[in-house]
């Protein structure tokens, strides 16, 4: 019954796109992320080369609305606000991540984009919200380091910090609950293209001014 509703519930929010994913540590390339929410939908490309990373934030209309570009060695982190042309270094604080969370990991498991996952549940105890991870055994180098740096940055991303990773591990989708279980917002994987990346990527862009917090 529980693998008729997966198929049911994948075929509703999930187009089917078949892929092959590179199941290596070293990933250069490009990973499309879509998040739906009750009021928003909003798309978010990962650029990874090496120790470095750069997330872009678009609208639903594909307007590029802001930029995270994370050195994953240092861990310094850059926020670029395009329509100010605006930069601002920020710390991370993932000091709490996962720190009052029950996870429930289960056989549970559906096929996203060709790939097997299983169904990983995250109770927060503080907030009594629950988050549902369908994960796959695909070895990400970066995945960990950047979704700790990125937490509690404001980052359409967050929702994937609030895992305990492990090696090995990576979430192809992501369902967010709240404590009535009415799902609050939906986080999945939707496309990973393997390219050569360019090192300018992980620039800031000329004429962008530096903004210090007063």
């Amino acid at each position: 019954m529980l693998k008729f509703t997966c198929s049911i519930l994948l075929a509703i929010i999930l187009p089917i796109r078949l892929f092959a994913y590179p199941n290596v540590g070293d990933f250069e390339g490009k990973i499309k992320v879509l998040k739906e929410g009750a009021y928003d939908t909003l798309w978010v490309e990962i650029i990874v080369k090496g120790g470095l990373a750069r997330v872009d934030e678009y609208s639903k209309q594909k307007t590029l609305l802001r930029s995270y570009i994370v050195n994953l060695t240092s861990g310094s982190i850059f926020i670029l606000s395009i329509s100010n042309r605006m930069y601002t270094q920020v710390k991370s604080n993932s000091s709490q991540v996962a720190s009052n969370v029950e996870v429930v990991k289960s056989e549970n498991h559906m096929e996203i984009n060709g790939v097997k996952c299983y169904q990983w549940r995250v109770k927060d105890k503080n907030s009594f919200t629950e988050t549902t991870y369908w994960v796959a055994p695909l070895q990400y180098g970066f995945t960990d380091k950047l979704f700790r740096l990125l937490a509690n940055t404001g980052s359409v991303l967050e929702e994937m910090a609030k895992i305990p990773y492990t090696n090995g591990v990576w979430p192809l989708m992501v369902v967010d609950r709240t404590k009535f279980r009415k799902i609050r917002s939906t986080t999945r994987v939707v496309e990973v293209k393997p390219m050569r990346i360019a090192e300018n990527v992980f620039e800031i862009p000329k004429g962008f001014s530096e903004l210090i917090a007063g």
